[in-house]
């Protein structure tokens, strides 16, 4: 059976839209898009007065889930670069470059975080259930309890009771 894909279908995900593609690869089960961060030549920093040129220091490959399409699973090979830089002290320093909507820290996009979210807190689904749906509706592989590690990172961020107040 030959895939009816095209390319467009692929990209609806944000992360795909905002990261540059490199290549695609499409199986019976699943879709895998091969993306990589746009670079500056120049950043800003909290440890620099000025914007600082960065060189290339390293990288490394992330397979990151996405919201399946057409039956098939989602993933992406994410090359994560790490720049280096010196300070206004002389240090050397690095960065990750930004991959936009994508959750380095849990290996997804952010679709596939909002969508948890959503499932679990706007329709208050248990988790067992969301982590089924994922999987059925999407092909995301996951479990209960990373799922209470995401939304518990995602409480600690949001601001608290008192701080709403003021």
């Amino acid at each position: 059976m030959k895939p009816n894909l095209t390319i467009k279908t692929l990209l609806t995900e944000r992360a795909a839209q905002e990261n540059i593609i490199t290549g695609y690869q499409v199986t019976e089960s699943t879709i895998t898009i091969h993306l990589k961060p746009k670079v500056a030549t120049v950043y800003e920093r909290p440890d620099c007065r000025e914007p600082v040129k960065v060189e290339r220091h390293a990288s490394e490959m992330l397979t990151i889930q996405g919201l399946g399409v057409q039956g098939k699973a989602l993933r992406y090979q994410v090359q994560r670069i790490r720049l280096g830089y010196l300070n206004d002290a002389g240090k050397f320093r690095t960065l990750s470059v930004p991959l936009l909507n994508i959750r380095t820290d849990v290996l997804v996009t952010d679709e596939v975080f909002d969508k948890m979210l959503y499932l679990n807190v706007d329709r208050n689904l248990p988790l067992p259930v969301v982590v089924e749906m994922l999987r059925d509706l999407y092909q995301v592989e996951t479990s209960s309890s990373a799922l209470d590690r995401w939304k518990s990172s995602e409480a600690t961020a949001l601001p608290s009771v008192g701080q709403l107040i003021q």
